[in-house]
């Protein structure tokens, strides 16, 4: 019982420390979580959370519903999705050499899901972006998982599930232009 109190406690603190940036009549409760800098830039990115009740004998959480970037010298700053009507399920930093900490990231890979359905059966479109998010690209529709993202001889290579095949999608990482895409043939089992 003290435990779930200071669950429910915890995430109130939560919720009432953020920037609201819904308005004051909108049914969710969105926060703008931390700011922090993309690796390799002075853009700084925020996390739009939404979060989630709490059951009975849960402590709840939350989703990312989008991402606010903000750049120096600019006096706006812009999100990478129109609404908040998705939810990011699935978001990897590519960064130019794997595994070094003061590497920048070169592109942002990202699977967003609708709402709506519930994310572990729905279908949702991948998109990679730059890392001030002016430059987005949607790779693929009807995604359910994102396997394997990273960079390997200059070239970005992304594994995912569609439509219930594998494809493995490989692009230019500075143009962020697809080079090919491939349908990967799965052996059957005996």
């Amino acid at each position: 019982m003290f435990q779930e109190f200071g669950f429910h406690a915890a995430r109130n603190r939560a919720e009432g420390a953020g920037i609201a940036v819904a308005e004051p009549n909108a049914k969710l409760d969105l926060v703008l979580g931390r700011a922090s800098i993309v690796e390799g830039s002075q853009v700084m990115r925020a996390e739009l959370q939404r979060y989630q009740g709490e059951g009975k004998f849960s402590s709840g959480g939350s989703e990312t519903r989008n991402i606010l970037f903000i750049e120096p010298g600019q006096k706006a700053a812009h999100w990478l999705l129109p609404d908040n009507e998705h939810i990011i399920v699935d978001s990897t930093d590519i960064k130019d050499r794997l595994g070094s900490m003061d590497s920048p990231v070169i592109v942002t890979t990202v699977l967003v899901k609708s709402a709506a359905e519930p994310a572990e059966s729905a279908s949702g479109k991948l998109l990679v972006f730059d890392p001030p998010g002016k430059k987005i690209v949607e790779v693929a529709d009807y995604v359910r998982t994102i396997q394997v993202a990273s960079m390997k001889a200059g070239e970005l290579s992304i594994l995912f599930e569609r439509d219930k095949h594998l494809y493995l999608d490989a692009f230019d990482p500075l143009s962020m232009t697809k080079v090919r895409e491939q349908e990967i043939e799965l052996p059957q089992l005996k």
